[in-house]
């Protein structure tokens, strides 16, 4: 995971919290305090073959947290959605206490909640802090954890849910997430932990909450740019494990186009060129003259949500001479645009249920 990626989660949480504090005289604000209990279950992402002592574990956790939803204008205005903000603590069993031993995560989120005024309401949640892990490599005493070598490392998750509200004080939600902790390339071995899960939740505000109805507040009107194309140069470090090297820079260049469709939605295609140096010293270790770079086009989906937008895009390579991998592959982005033309986020690309890397990208919209 690189490190810059965490700097641009940072800003939205400022920015957020910045935009939701004047008071507005056109719907009756409030900021409700929210606490909660999540049982998460998952399974642990073996995304290179060193990772064998991974296969068939599937990590739990218990958490709790803390939360404000803020219920204002300013932040309608922001993302044109009513934003929780909100700090978890939760404990993680890897299930292989041997080698992975366990873990304790501190993570401050932010979770857009859309359709507010609805009982049923979904969410999208990112998060970044930091994470405990008990039982780092070590040469001697614990030689097969590939995984982290530190007892500190960096903690990144980001996901989808559904919230139900049982009464103006209690709900029950379920959230599908991927969940990554990766030390920043301070120490290796430094795999990283990639774990999807499942989370189900209580929560439960300390006052009743009454919620504004879009009505009062107006619908969401279409930007006044209906397209947008965009350029994009993103880098990253591949985890791939070549020869004796575990970490390899990747970067590229992406040009996009995209289309307003209606409400909240874009769809987007494109093109993308890789220069991948783990694929380059492959080679060289192979004998091979082919060349490391890989071509894609790109077809996928955005939410336009104002200075945020998240995005869900199909690769498909067109130009991939040393083929070590799936011809498919899938990438989920979050960017935030500081001014009409330059913004920056960070994007995962995967293929299926493997995570290739995370890259932190800027770009530049005409």
């Amino acid at each position: 995971m690189t490190r810059p990626s965490h700097s641009v989660i940072l800003y939205l949480f400022v920015s957020i919290s910045l935009y939701s504090q004047t008071d507005s005289l056109r719907i009756e604000e409030s900021r409700p305090t929210f606490i909660g209990v999540n049982l998460d279950y998952g399974f642990l992402i073996r995304h290179t073959e060193s990772l064998r002592d991974m296969d068939n574990s599937h990590p739990s956790a218990l958490s709790v947290d803390l939360s404000k939803l803020l219920l204002t204008q300013e932040a309608w205005d922001f993302c044109n959605c009513f934003p929780k903000l909100g700090v978890n603590l939760s404990y993680w069993n890897w299930d292989n206490p041997d080698v992975l031993g366990n873990g304790v995560l501190a993570m401050g989120y932010v979770e857009p909640y859309f359709r507010t005024q609805k009982k049923t309401n979904i969410f999208l949640t990112m998060g970044i802090g930091g994470a405990y892990l008990t039982n780092p490599f070590d040469e001697g005493s614990n030689p097969n954890n590939e995984s982290y070598s530190t007892h500190l490392s960096f903690a990144l998750m980001a996901g989808l849910g559904i919230n139900y509200r049982l009464t103006e004080k209690l709900n029950i939600r379920l959230a599908a997430k991927y969940n990554h902790t990766s030390n920043g390339g301070v120490s290796t071995p430094n795999k990283g932990l990639n774990f999807p899960t499942l989370s189900l939740g209580v929560h439960t505000s300390l006052e009743d909450v009454q919620y504004p109805s879009l009505s009062k507040i107006g619908k969401r009107e279409a930007p006044e740019d209906k397209t947008r194309f965009s350029l994009i140069h993103f880098s990253g470090w591949s985890n791939a494990n070549v020869g004796d090297k575990d970490k390899f820079y990747v970067f590229g260049l992406t040009a996009n186009y995209s289309r307003w469709v209606g409400n909240r939605s874009a769809i987007m295609v494109g093109t993308e060129w890789i220069f991948d140096y783990s694929r380059k010293e492959q080679i060289k270790i192979d004998g091979g003259n082919s060349s490391f770079l890989q071509g894609s086009a790109l077809v996928g989906h955005e939410f336009w949500l104002g200075r945020v937008n998240f995005s869900q895009q199909l690769g498909v390579y067109y130009f991939n001479e040393y083929r070590t991998t799936d011809d498919v592959y899938q990438r989920y982005g979050l960017t935030y645009s500081f001014n009409k033309h330059i913004f920056a986020g960070f994007n995962l690309k995967a293929h299926r249920h493997v995570a290739d890397f995370f890259d932190l990208r800027i770009g530049y919209t005409f």
